[in-house]
């Protein structure tokens, strides 16, 4: 700093010294004041050490600025993603909890295994698209004419009535498969929901259409001609219900390819028991029957528990199959003895388990116990597994 304000003194007295010595009219030589030059330069320097010290200031905020508001931003975005991302997970897993508690296995369903669920699914919401395509297609046949007969009208009722009937029984097979298979709470599970929910709206549609033709069965039943609203509200409706059901079943056949792959892939990652443990089920007689409704699902809560122990590392011995024979046995018979509602499909999926735990099929075992565990009602004093519902390996 001295030398930089020293230079500069050196500088400007040499500059008044050159320009003294060239003015020639002046009789006597012009004096320097060294020390207001001195404070002269002193003063520049600092002013200019300001404007400097002003700059690299501004700069440095504006760069600690910029850093703090992209790491804020970084650290908001962040937490915006996790929290939207833990509320879709938990929203999710509600939504299956929900779907599996509520679940009511159909008789009819319940014997069937997971393929053959998934594939009468697939079939049934085929088989519901083609009734619902075939009255859409009658309902432009007839509103070409700009009116609607009675005959016409019965014809589009009928096949609405089809529709109808068969989306019923394919939402029978879903909360089958929900109760016997979707305790794992996996894509297909989470996909097979939205399908659901696709199919409710166009229960709703079909709903829609049947107030519709009552409305113009009895108009005409007066003798009255039909109002061009009306006319239009059917063609509109058919049209939208129409559009609904192909996406619906191409959902579903989608689902299906989807569901049918977990399951194979499953069955590749297994290794079936070296053993053959069917001769131990054929061997085993209950040894201890319930008294009453509460002991026989105690007997069954029991079994869970077991079985989930027994599936945690993706095998099962000749000793638990054994034992889990036993309890099978004791389970199914108590269950039989007491006779109460909802006992024979309880009885069928504990025979199912222990069979596919046999024969190694552990996936389907898993996916069955899940079920078996969602039939249970909340029985106080009964202890029920906890923290260990069983999962799809």
């Amino acid at each position: 700093m001295k030398t930089r304000i020293y230079m500069i003194v050196i500088t400007i007295l040499f500059t008044s010294l050159l320009l003294s010595a060239c003015n020639a009219k002046s009789d006597e030589p012009e004096v320097v004041d060294v020390e207001a030059a001195i404070n002269a330069a002193v003063a520049a320097t600092a002013a200019a050490e300001a404007a400097l010290g002003e700059m690299v200031n501004t700069a440095v905020d504006d760069a600690v600025n910029e850093a703090v508001d992209s790491a804020v931003n970084e650290a908001v975005d962040s937490a915006v993603n996790e929290a939207v991302d833990s509320a879709v997970n938990e929203a999710v897993n509600s939504a299956v909890n929900e779907a599996v508690a509520n679940a009511t296995p159909e008789p009819e369903y319940a014997t069937y295994s997971e393929e053959e669920l998934i594939l009468l699914i697939e079939e049934s919401t085929q088989e519901a698209e083609a009734a619902a395509t075939t009255y859409t297609e009658a309902t432009t046949t007839a509103v070409s004419d700009s009116t609607v007969t009675a005959e016409e009208a019965a014809e589009i009722a009928y096949y609405v009535t089809v529709s109808e009937e068969t989306l019923d029984e394919v939402d029978q097979m879903i909360q089958t498969y929900y109760a016997l298979y979707g305790g794992t709470g996996d894509e297909v599970v989470v996909e097979l929901i939205t399908i659901e929910s696709q199919l409710s709206e166009l229960n709703e549609s079909a709903d829609e259409m049947v107030i519709i033709l009552n409305e113009i069965d009895t108009t005409l039943a007066n003798g009255y001609d039909l109002a061009e609203e009306t006319i239009t509200q059917l063609e509109q409706t058919a049209g939208e219900v129409e559009t609904a059901i192909t996406a619906a079943a191409e959902q579903t056949q989608a689902w299906a390819a989807h569901a049918q792959e977990s399951i194979t892939l499953a069955h590749e990652n297994f290794t079936p028991p070296e053993t053959d443990l069917s001769s131990i089920l054929e061997n085993s007689i209950p040894t201890d029957i319930a008294d009453s409704q509460e002991e026989a699902l105690t007997q069954v809560a029991g079994y869970i528990n077991m079985a989930s122990e027994a599936l945690a590392d993706n095998s099962i011995t000749p000793e638990e199959m054994i034992s889990l024979a036993e309890m099978g046995s004791n389970a199914t018979a108590s269950l039989t003895a007491q006779g109460n509602v909802g006992s024979a499909i309880m009885v069928s999926n504990i025979n199912n388990i222990n069979q596919q735990m046999a024969k190694g099929e552990l996936q389907g075992a898993v996916n069955g116990l899940s079920g078996l565990q969602g039939q249970l009602p909340d029985l106080s004093g009964i202890t029920l597994p906890s923290g260990n519902r069983p999962a799809r390996p």
